[in-house]
């Protein structure tokens, strides 16, 4: 893992932004009007600040750019999964799995619980990366310091970058394009 594969998370993440964000005419209505209002900017905005897990961390700083490195993953994370269950969200919307409020009405991808939204995806997506998802929740939650979380080494935070890139991968060869038509730019 090195600058070249931060630099591909983030050609596939704005590629991804450029088109989701304009989805309308080829997605939906409702899911076009959802991800044209969701912070896909920010996903950008966020894939951008991997490369400062690269560099080794000083003694002092050590375990909180740990800590802030998985809370950087688990935000990825959970906004990838968002994006996933925004762009198929007529199927999410009619899927017996999908989560209900207390009205009995079908909580919107953008409010679920990034618990429940691992669980949805490993069920409906795939569960190839439930043990990463879990693990990236665990010490992204490590942000909370009143309890004591494992956060694991900078090594781990690296390799689990690394996972990232397989993720988002996997997530987008599931997503909808039109004919001939790829997001990922040919350098990535």
């Amino acid at each position: 893992m090195g600058p070249g594969e931060i630099r591909r998370i983030i050609a596939i993440t704005e590629a991804m932004e450029r088109f989701w964000k304009r989805a309308h005419g080829w997605a939906p209505r409702a899911a076009a009007k959802l991800m044209a209002d969701a912070r896909l900017d920010r996903q950008t905005s966020f894939v951008h600040t991997l490369y400062d897990y690269l560099k080794p961390f000083s003694e002092r700083e050590a375990e909180a750019r740990q800590i802030l490195g998985y809370v950087t993953l688990r935000s990825l994370c959970e906004g990838i999964l968002r994006l996933f269950f925004a762009v198929w969200l007529e199927a999410y919307s009619r899927d017996v799995d999908a989560p209900v409020d207390r009205n009995k009405s079908i909580v919107a991808p953008e409010n679920v619980r990034f618990e429940r939204l691992i669980a949805l995806y490993s069920q409906k997506g795939s569960a190839e990366y439930e043990t990463f998802l879990r693990r990236v929740q665990e010490r992204g939650n490590a942000i909370h310091h009143f309890t004591d979380r494992q956060i694991g080494s900078q090594d781990e935070l690296i390799a689990d970058i690394a996972q990232f890139l397989e993720f988002l991968l996997a997530v987008n060869s599931s997503l909808p394009y039109p004919d001939d038509m790829s997001i990922i730019p040919y350098f990535a």
